[in-house]
């Protein structure tokens, strides 16, 4: 037998009353529920009727006659989605009863809706010296390839959240303000890409960073994206440089966002190496029977080599955590003197080996390299 029920019912005109009733003694072998409706004042009573196998609930005591909900069940205790209202003035639901003491409820589900704020690392001061950590960028030229354009997103908990997206110059001026576009698979999350040739014209070269501050559930902050310095594209600002540009168009799970549908560029320029081609060409040749070889299918399967410098964890992690396992599209530019092509601006690839980190000894820098291939096999001769 249960100690005590929760029940929440209603009378004709009165609001629905959610209480609970610990059990007041004994009847019929089992125990009996009797509480006073504080809408009305009228006492109600829920015992075990021997004599027809069943519950009831009545307003005229134990063994009344006045039946207002019946429970045809031979239970111990009355929870159960069994009850019948005998009067229509009274809705009984004893159905979804819960009680903290007794041990013995019904279970039901209940959904609610988890709140995530955006999260700002902050690294530990350990004693390591180092500069801050600035991606530099480039932009104003005529081709895509001379122009870095950086997205930053984030997600909110319901519509009712806010936020907004700003470029802030190195006097904490904000400089240009947006509210953001939403994804088209993810409500609630919204981004937006930063066009840094537009920064240029309207505000010049100099040291900026983005930031995105936020109104969730109540709760303000600003989320600090990334630091840039930002300068006109030349040859003379681009040498040493390589970059990757990536659009999005998938479901990322780091971010528990789902970018389907959003086409979602940005770049990434870092000092480091992109090329080393290699054409791994595929032979197949066949000889006849005169002992002749001829060729039947030439095919170069060319893949090239992403080698950073020795880079901070703020310049490698974007590669490692999105450039390089998010895109849908990549595209590869070296900007190097001594590369052996020139020809490598917004090239076309895909990652075909896992990108791989060499560490170095009382260094806080490491260096990724990756190799990538020709998004499209299209090198090919045959008959």
């Amino acid at each position: 037998m249960c100690d005590c029920l929760r029940i929440s019912y209603k009378t004709e005109g009165s609001p629905v009353v959610l209480i609970q009733v610990n059990a007041t003694g004994t009847y019929g072998g089992r125990n009996y529920y009797e509480w006073v409706d504080p809408n009305t004042l009228d006492t109600y009573t829920i015992w075990w009727n021997s004599a027809f196998s069943s519950w009831s609930m009545t307003d005229d005591g134990t063994g009344g006659t006045s039946s207002l909900a019946k429970l045809n069940e031979d239970v111990d205790c009355p929870v159960s989605q069994g009850w019948s209202v005998i009067l229509a003035s009274i809705l009984v639901d004893i159905a979804t009863s819960y009680c903290k003491t007794c041990g013995r409820e019904n279970r039901y589900k209940e959904t609610f809706t988890a709140i995530q704020l955006p999260k700002q690392f902050e690294a530990q001061d350990r004693g390591y010296k180092d500069c801050c950590c600035e991606q530099i960028i480039l932009a104003g030229g005529t081709e895509t390839w001379q122009n870095d354009v950086t997205s930053f997103w984030i997600k909110l908990s319901s519509g009712s959240d806010s936020c907004t997206f700003n470029v802030v110059d190195s006097s904490e001026n904000v400089v240009e303000t947006y509210f953001g576009t939403e994804f088209p698979a993810e409500p609630n999350a919204y981004y937006h890409t930063v066009d840094w040739s537009q920064i240029l014209t309207n505000h010049g070269v100099g040291c900026y960073y983005l930031s995105i501050t936020y109104d969730i559930s109540g709760i303000t902050g600003t989320l600090v994206w990334g630091l840039y310095k930002v300068k006109y594209y030349s040859i003379e600002n681009a040498l040493k440089t390589a970059r990757v540009r990536a659009i999005f168009n998938g479901v990322q799970e780091i971010d528990q966002i789902n970018f389907t549908g959003s086409n979602v560029e940005s770049t990434h320029r870092f000092y480091g190496f992109i090329g080393n081609r290699q054409p791994n060409m595929e032979i197949d040749n066949i000889i006849y029977d005169n002992r002749e070889m001829k060729r039947v299918i030439r095919e170069n399967l060319n893949d090239y080599e992403i080698i950073t410098d020795p880079l901070d964890e703020c310049l490698i992690r974007p590669l490692t955590e999105l450039y390089l396992i998010s895109e849908n599209e990549l595209y590869i530019s070296d900007y190097n003197a001594h590369n052996h092509s020139y020809r490598y601006l917004d090239l076309p690839v895909i990652v075909q080996e896992s990108p791989d980190l060499e560490y170095f000894d009382f260094s806080r820098k490491a260096r990724l390299k990756c190799k990538v291939g020709d998004k499209f096999k299209n090198q090919r001769t045959h008959y």
